[in-house]
Formats: C-alpha cells, sequence, structure tokens
C-alpha cells in the first residue's frame, strides 16, 4: 500500500481496543492502519512497573477479539500483542 492509497478503516490507539479492530480487519482483508501517537503499542502499559501484574477483561463480559487478552505481566503482554501484530499483518503507524 502506497501514501496515497485510500483505506477502508482508520483506527485510533494501538492499545487493547485498537489491536482488536485491527486484527478483524486483516482477518477479514480490510485495508487498515492503525494510528498511534507514541513510538510503541499499548503506551499505557508499556509505561507501568517492570513485572507489573495487569488484569483482564472483566469476567461477564464476553471477549471477541482476535487478539489475547489474558491477565499476566506487562512483559507477557506487550510480547503476545507485539507478536499478534506481526502475525496478523496489522498495519500501524507509530509517531
Amino acid at each position: 500500500m502506497n501514501n496515497n492509497s485510500i483505506l477502508d478503516v482508520a483506527i485510533l490507539g494501538a492499545g487493547p481496543g485498537g489491536l482488536s479492530a485491527a486484527a478483524r480487519a486483516a482477518h477479514r482483508r480490510i485495508s487498515h492502519l492503525v494510528l498511534e501517537a507514541s513510538d510503541k503499542h499499548a503506551n499505557t502499559i508499556q509505561r507501568y512497573q517492570r513485572l507489573k501484574h495487569v488484569m483482564s477483561e472483566p469476567g461477564m463480559l464476553p471477549l471477541r477479539s482476535d487478539i489475547s487478552f489474558k491477565a499476566g505481566t506487562r512483559e507477557e503482554i506487550l510480547e503476545t500483542w507485539e507478536r499478534s501484530i506481526a502475525e496478523r499483518g496489522i498495519r500501524v503507524q507509530y509517531s
């Protein structure tokens, strides 16, 4: 895709919601681009202290995402999401 291409979907933010939306778009072969204001995905979690335990979604809500959102350490979650970005062909433009 070149800079003059028209996208079907533009997604703001590479946090859990943005990555989930992008994964769904990629799975459905919908042209997309995630626009992230920072230099890495999940900026809020990136700033957590080392080895901090990060909770998953509330148990009473059904999770319908192509990205794994299991509780774990900061490092485990960031690594899983980074791997998912690459494996699923999610397009992210960092600032």
